[in-house]
């Protein structure tokens, strides 16, 4: 009946469907890459009416572009927000997920299990810019309680973090953030919007590095800010003006790749799974962390705030050296940084997402030298764990 709420769309129709207007496109079933720095207006009330709001349009693709509206709104409609600002790297998306909402003598609070890369912005920019970033000495909501004070106007989180793969309390957290008067951002790239939505979960912001699970496809640097349009309006002014905005070429990539997102996802979900229980059950293996193992410390939580677990997993071997043994002897992972791809790859995150970081500092957030980070592509399961088993083989 013309009554009843429209039904909303699952994540698998979203991702092929958000975005996209044929109709509007000459009947093109991809979204048109609108190669074009300059848009003219038809006089200057136009350009007027453009410029204040007034009239949909576009006049310069540092400000807006077709291509890249059309790639925002399809990552708007997978994490459920009311917006979404595309940025040249996820790094980039971090620093505008925060850099808007801080000046110098603010305090924000972390947890100490992020990744490298936002350690480094943490300590050398936001430090150098007055603003006091304070480490919360675990990832407890408790921990994050008492670490907060009256001046802290951001807590930010990581979930699952990386490369630990521990998974935090966000209905707790947003609750921690909305009582000291402060936003509550989210790292949520590992858990992806199919997985995980820290914004039903109580986040006011969620920032993806796009270049993981979103493109999926290893060929695109890209990442996005999700949050309600009253928040993205701070966002994309502080990103107009720092110009880190993403061009129509990449745009088109994210969309293209966000395609089959839901179908990846459960392929790297399946084999996740399968290999870490795979690695658990084998005997030159210390530990496995991946969230959904029933031995892992937040398995419960996972179950209760994630719908699938992924496809990163780390686990440790005895030594060091049967780290690295693991690492060089496979054959079908690729050694290298990034996760979320069709191809899978390994690492210790010494040497790739935590090589900024001192060595002491990783020893303090756990990350030890027998550690071993594996993203699980879609390829085979059966092949993949085959490959891992042959290279334990190789381990004396």
């Amino acid at each position: 009946m013309s009554g009843e709420p429209r039904r909303k769309n699952g994540i698998s129709t979203r991702a092929v469907h958000a975005g996209l207007e044929p109709a509007a496109n000459l009947g093109a079933v991809t979204a048109p890459i609108y190669q074009s720095a300059t848009f003219v207006a038809a006089d200057t009330a136009e350009l007027m009416a453009i410029n204040t709001g007034q009239k949909r349009g576009f006049v310069y693709s540092r400000i807006r572009n077709p291509t890249v509206l059309a790639a925002e709104q399809r990552v708007a409609a997978l994490e459920e927000a009311q917006s979404a600002v595309l940025f040249a790297s996820g790094m980039a998306a971090i620093a505008g997920a925060l850099a808007p909402f801080l000046k110098a003598g603010d305090d924000l609070v972390t947890l100490p299990d992020i990744y490298g890369g936002t350690v480094k912005y943490l300590r050398e920019v936001l430090s150098a810019q007055g603003v006091n970033v304070i480490w919360s000495k675990g990832i407890t909501v408790e921990d994050v309680a008492q670490a907060v004070t009256p001046r802290t106007r951001i807590v930010y989180a990581e979930t699952p973090t990386n490369p630990l793969l521990r998974v935090v309390d966000l209905p707790g957290l947003a609750e921690v953030a909305q009582t000291a008067g402060a936003k509550l951002v989210v790292d949520g790239t590992l858990g992806g919007p199919m997985n995980q939505r820290p914004l039903e979960l109580g986040a006011d912001i969620v920032v993806h590095s796009g270049s993981k699970y979103l493109n999926g496809h290893g060929d695109l640097i890209i990442g996005a800010v999700c949050a309600s349009r009253e928040l993205t309006r701070s966002v994309r002014s502080f990103q107009q003006a720092s110009g880190s905005m993403v061009d129509a070429h990449s745009a088109w990539l994210m969309m293209r790749g966000m395609a089959t997102f839901a179908l990846r996802m459960r392929q790297h979900n399946a084999s996740g799974q399968a290999v870490a229980e795979f690695l658990e059950s084998h005997p030159k293996v210390a530990r496995v962390m991946y969230p959904g193992l029933p031995s892992h410390p937040d398995h419960m939580l996972a179950q209760r705030q994630m719908s699938g677990f992924g496809g990163l997993l780390s686990f440790e071997m005895h030594s060091p050296e049967a780290a690295r043994t693991v690492v060089d002897t496979t054959r079908l992972f690729g050694i290298g940084p990034s996760v979320g791809g069709v191809e899978s790859l390994i690492s210790q995150p010494g040497n790739t997402s935590h090589f900024s970081v001192s060595a002491d500092q990783r020893r303090a957030m756990g990350i030890s030298d027998n550690l071993v980070r594996i993203s699980v592509g879609i390829e085979e399961t059966d092949d993949l764990i085959a490959d891992l088993e042959q290279a334990l083989d190789a381990v004396k």
